[in-house]
């Protein structure tokens, strides 16, 4: 028997009108009529009959309609577990991420994400705040990691805090105080290497916060240029925990007032995830809150 013939039996029975019911399920009006005869034929009872307003279920129809649902519902249940497991068996994810979580963070759970589930393919693009998002608005990413900002046209999921750092050589002479908490006000003392709008909005955003508008010596697009430029004393400049991690070439120094991003996971709408994007989040979630670094 045809699941597709009980399934438009049962909207039939809804909507009690053939044409609505075949606009609905893809039919032509002389199909919905050849489905419910043939479907009649099969069960060897007659199921509707034409009123004035439309169709009804005969008796016969009425009862054994509540059995009906119950087969397209148990069905329909199996088709959505079927395809979980073959979501989770094949299929791709496209991930966009700032630098310093592609370093820090992905390898981990890239790690346990292939012994789990390992003919998933999985691509990551890295950028900046506005690359990411631009990346998920235009759908070229399934999901992004990121940073909170107030205003974001997509749902927002928090995983951790990292706390921004100066940073300056070894060798640069600085005001003793300075050694244990650097003011985001003296960075408009010092010539600072800067990381390109768009790039570190995190940074951007403390600084205006701050009513600083530091003397930019150099804009780096990628944050790994900056730290040997700071080594070698051609300025300071701020940058997140995350990313200063292993770099001890430099002088990392937290700064006054404490300045904390919040990452996490961007997506557009929990609906359209595959089911291999949401068991990767999902997995994320998990490997993250065991680090150093999670939300309080």
């Amino acid at each position: 028997m045809d699941i597709s013939k009980l399934a438009l039996l049962c909207d039939i029975a809804d909507t009690k009108n053939l044409t609505v019911s075949a606009d609905r399920m893809g039919y032509t009006q002389s199909g919905v009529s050849h489905a419910i005869s043939k479907l009649e034929t099969e069960l060897g009872v007659s199921l509707l009959r034409r009123t004035k307003r439309g169709v009804e279920l005969t008796s016969d129809g009425e009862m054994l309609m509540p059995y009906i649902r119950l087969v397209v519902s148990h069905y329909n249940r199996m088709d959505e577990i079927v395809d979980s497991i073959l979501g989770l068996q094949r299929g791709s994810i496209c991930i966009g991420s700032y630098c310093s979580i592609a370093s820090q963070w992905l390898p981990a759970i890239l790690r346990q994400f292939q012994q789990y589930y390992p003919s998933i393919t999985i691509s990551i693009r890295e950028g900046g705040m506005q690359d990411i998002e631009q990346w998920l608005t235009e759908g070229r990413i399934d999901f992004g990691f990121l940073s909170w900002r107030r205003e974001q046209n997509y749902k927002f999921i928090a995983l951790a805090r990292d706390p921004l750092y100066a940073i300056t050589s070894k060798d640069l002479s600085l005001p003793e105080a300075y050694l244990d908490t650097f003011p985001l006000s003296a960075f408009s003392d010092y010539p600072f290497i800067a990381s390109e709008n768009g790039v570190d909005y995190d940074v951007s955003v403390a600084m205006e916060q701050a009513g600083i508008s530091p003397d930019i010596s150099f804009k780096c697009r990628d944050d790994h240029t900056i730290v040997p430029m700071v080594e070698n004393n051609l300025g300071i400049s701020l940058l997140p925990g995350m990313f200063l991690k292993g770099q001890n070439n430099i002088r990392k120094i937290p700064v006054s007032p404490c300045t904390v991003r919040t990452l996490g996971i961007g997506i557009l709408s929990e609906k359209t995830l595959s089911v291999a994007a949401k068991a990767f989040i999902h997995l994320s979630r998990k490997v993250i809150s065991e680090f150093d670094n999670p939300l309080e």
